[in-house]
């Protein structure tokens, strides 16, 4: 302890000062010095409440635990091995309560019960957590089965929700549960959903079983380095089928083949992204992507709306006064213009990404991004293409 004279220095200074000094340290440090006293404790678990909103947590790989916090995106980086539960109950009981984003796996939340954390039986595990990123990867039985008997006690109200799920053809049923339980306890969140898989048909068969959900995006990744094909009419069908609606649809890294007599998506489009991809024959896209933006935004199965009939009273003419009847004077005719309403789109953005091939085009080089916008731009005028972020490799 340092003193000046017989006057201890330390416990006197004031909590500003000690705040400052506690800025020079990083996370780690800051674990240990919580340990020497109370008042310490507190300013520090103080300082973590304000800094830290946001939680990533890797238990992949990881041989021992560690935690890295980047104070100007208030994130505090977790890695650590699948059976560090003391480790990660210290975490929690210092900043879980302000938590407001999570990135993590199944497999944590399906084992959150093994892990020493103090609350109140009525309140969740991570009650202010609003956005979540969750990483899928061989969902087993008894992993979904433990995930689904406690998913009830992780957060309270979620509004962003990303699931990326890498696709086994063995779990297919267990990922459709897992997302329909998040459907059902968070119906008013907005649901990104990203499907990684080496074939086409995984993707096309785990669509098959999920459970009919808007979602705000769609991200079909291709793992396999050889792009295999990846059929827009097929992926089209499927999500009709199920009654997927998505606002958003990307693709990266696939071998593109639209047969040109069938639409890119049943339900309005804000983006179609295509990233990184081979497109196998150009004009059946341009031919898909008008008969999509062809279609009308109104609902299936709703009548347009009925106009309502103007019934013209007579007009009045003439007025009774004192001297008899005389003509009734003329009022000013003011005309109000009613702007129309512009229709809306049924796709309004077509984004072209990433190192793509346009197959017909390869002629035009470094310029064949340029005659795709002219040959869309002249058969859909309202299509909004955004070639900015291609490249070439030749």
């Amino acid at each position: 302890m340092y003193t000046c004279g017989n006057r201890k220095v330390i416990p006197n200074m004031p909590d500003l000062i000690l705040r400052k000094i506690f800025d020079q340290y990083d996370y780690p440090v800051l674990c240990k010095m919580e340990r020497v006293c109370k008042r310490w404790m507190n300013i520090i678990s103080t300082k973590f409440r304000k800094e830290i909103h946001e939680v990533s947590i890797e238990r992949l790989g990881s041989m021992f635990p560690q935690a890295h916090q980047c104070v100007p995106f208030r994130r505090l980086s977790i890695s650590c091995p699948s059976d560090s539960h003391d480790f990660l109950a210290g975490v929690f009981r210092r900043s879980r309560l302000s938590f407001m984003k999570m990135t993590t796996d199944l497999n944590f939340l399906a084992g959150i019960d093994q892990i020493h954390v103090t609350k109140d039986n009525g309140r969740r595990y991570f009650s202010n957590v609003e956005d979540l990123w969750l990483l899928i990867i061989h969902p087993s039985d008894d992993v979904t089965q433990r995930f689904l008997s406690i998913e009830g006690t992780l957060f309270s109200e979620l509004q962003q929700l990303t699931l990326q799920v890498h696709v086994d053809p063995r779990n297919y049923k267990n990922v459709g549960e897992i997302v329909k339980s998040f459907i059902l306890r968070y119906p008013k969140s907005n649901i990104n959903l990203e499907l990684h898989a080496e074939k086409s048909m995984h993707i096309l068969n785990q669509i098959s079983v999920l459970p009919s959900l808007p979602l705000y995006k769609i991200k079909l990744i291709c793992t396999d380095f050889d792009q295999p094909q990846l059929r827009l009419d097929q992926l089209y069908a499927v999500m009709r089928e199920q009654n997927i609606q998505a606002k958003n649809i990307t693709m990266r890294d696939w071998s593109l083949f639209a047969d040109g007599t069938t639409p890119v998506s049943y339900n309005p489009l804000d983006t179609f992204r295509i990233s990184s991809c081979s497109i196998e024959t150009v004009d059946n896209l341009v031919r898909s992507l008008q008969m999509t933006a062809s279609q009308s935004t109104q609902p299936e199965g709703v009548p347009p709306a009925k106009k309502k009939k103007v019934v013209k009273k007579k007009k009045e003419t003439e007025v009774v006064t004192e001297e008899g009847l005389v003509p009734k004077p003329k009022k000013k005719i003011v005309k109000k213009v009613v702007k129309k309403k512009k229709p809306v789109a049924f796709i309004k953005k077509l984004e072209v990404a990433g190192q793509c091939t346009l197959h017909g085009l390869t002629f035009l080089q470094q310029k064949a991004h340029t005659e795709l916008e002219r040959r869309l731009t002249t058969v859909i005028p309202e299509l909004d293409v955004d070639c900015s972020e291609i490249y070439y490799c030749w």
